[in-house]
């Protein structure tokens, strides 16, 4: 699904930047191309301007002259004196046979257009000429047609400034525009499908965290509706008051465990909608340390697990947290570090504070099993549970997702190490920052 979207995606951003490129490419090429034109034509003027001139000047026209302008300028000549050629000039190559087409075309537009008549002497002694383009077939050209008074009656000039190289430049500047923009489009096509790709993966992450996290919580509902359910059943069918009281306890019990599940998944859930859960507040740490051991000292007793607590000497400033919060990811470690150790174990609740980093830890330090290398970046995932608790139905294997949460929340971290004596180390840090407020 997230491949299709990334392609069409992909597609549109490409077509959307080839319209674009497209038409800023007609853009520049117009503009390009009428100012080359532009510049063409007042060259053309002011090379016939010169020529016409020098003609006017001239007593006596010769073909080594002529030979030369044409080099000099581009420029092909056909002459008449009072009417006759004044040499035997092709304007193109023999295969094409357009040369005597083209210089007719040219007489007849400077007479009909233009009023200028190259074999008509009206006894004028000022030169009259017009210039115009031409086309031919394939030729296509600037024209200039002159009249030039002389003692023994009219020069007559034809001057033309061939167009076609021109026009081949023309072309082969759009084919380089439009190669260069196909070979943009592919690069900039190539950009946007990694592009979206990397937009598009975290959206495929959390669809498949979503399906997964849907699919791992009505497993773990499934079981305790199921007990709810036949428990139910048995309820009705019993008939002395110790079996109904036992099935309504078992009810009771499962009816909590799903209650606590249920408020874990809201938990969660909040937390992905990025919904306001904390209410920061000025706490003393090792007050909320104690709030935790007290919680579990004796529980600790009952599973003969030696509960301590280890705080700093030096007096220790507020910090501004939401201390329920806290609390809470300590209850969680606290409950993993007493599930995981047996009996005759310990666990040690740690105060420790860095003042050069303005960071106060909080560390559980548990004897237990410990967490092997290979599972432990996997721990913080929901409803992961390691081997050891797969069959315990206490846990869901959402309390660890949520500490992480809440410690994301508060701007700290939530570290697994391994206890150089044995067993797990987790460690809580914060920053002692009273103005930084958390959001979840």
């Amino acid at each position: 699904m997230f491949k299709r979207l990334q392609f069409q995606l992909t597609l549109l951003c490409s077509a959307v930047t080839g319209m674009l490129l497209l038409i800023l490419t007609i853009v520049c090429l117009v503009i390009a191309e009428k100012n080359q034109e532009r510049s063409r034509y007042s060259s053309f003027l002011s090379q016939v301007s010169s020529i016409l001139t020098n003609l006017e000047q001239q007593d006596v026209v010769s073909l080594q002259w002529l030979n030369q302008m044409r080099e000099k300028n581009g420029c092909e000549f056909v002459i008449y004196d009072n009417g006759l050629p004044l040499f035997s000039q092709c304007l193109t190559s023999p295969e094409e046979q357009l040369g005597e087409e083209i210089i007719a075309r040219a007489i007849d537009t400077a007479r009909d257009d233009y009023a200028l008549d190259l074999f008509f002497d009206n006894g004028s002694t000022l030169p009259r000429h017009a210039e115009f383009p031409l086309a031919v077939g394939k030729m296509s050209c600037y024209v200039s047609a002159g009249v030039i008074p002389k003692n023994n009656g009219i020069l007559s000039v034809l001057i033309f400034y061939d167009l076609r190289a021109a026009k081949r430049a023309v072309l082969s500047q759009r084919l380089s525009f439009a190669a260069a923009d196909f070979c943009v489009l592919l690069l900039l096509s190539a950009f946007y499908y990694l592009f979206t790709g990397r937009m598009l993966q975290p959206i495929a992450e959390n669809n498949r965290r979503q399906t997964h996290f849907v699919a791992s919580a009505s497993h773990e509902l499934r079981t305790p509706l199921a007990v709810i359910l036949s428990g139910a059943e048995a309820l009705e069918k019993s008939e002395d008051a110790e079996g109904r009281r036992h099935f309504g306890q078992l009810i009771r019990q499962e009816g909590r465990r799903m209650e606590k599940l249920l408020s874990d998944m809201l938990l969660l859930a909040g937390s992905d909608a990025n919904t306001p859960a904390l209410s920061p507040a000025p706490c003393q740490p090792d007050e909320l340390l104690l709030s935790a051991y007290e919680k579990y000292e004796l529980l600790a007793a009952r599973k003969q697990i030696s509960l301590s607590m280890r705080l700093p000497e030096d007096s220790l400033s507020d910090m501004f947290c939401d201390g329920d919060r806290i609390l809470q990811i300590l209850f969680i470690l606290l409950d993993n570090a007493l599930f995981y150790t047996p009996s005759g174990g310990s666990v040690t609740l740690a105060l420790d504070t860095d003042r050069n980093a303005a960071l106060t830890i909080f560390r559980v330090i548990d004897t237990g099993c410990g967490i092997p290398d290979d599972e432990k970046p996997h721990i913080f995932e929901r409803f992961y549970r390691a081997e050891r608790s797969r069959t315990d139905r206490e846990h869901f294997g959402l309390g660890l997702c949520i500490a992480k949460e809440l410690a994301d929340a508060h701007r700290g971290k939530l570290l697994v190490t391994d206890n150089p004596g044995g067993g797990t180390c987790f460690s809580l840090v914060l920053k002692n920052n009273t103005s930084a407020k958390p959001t979840l």
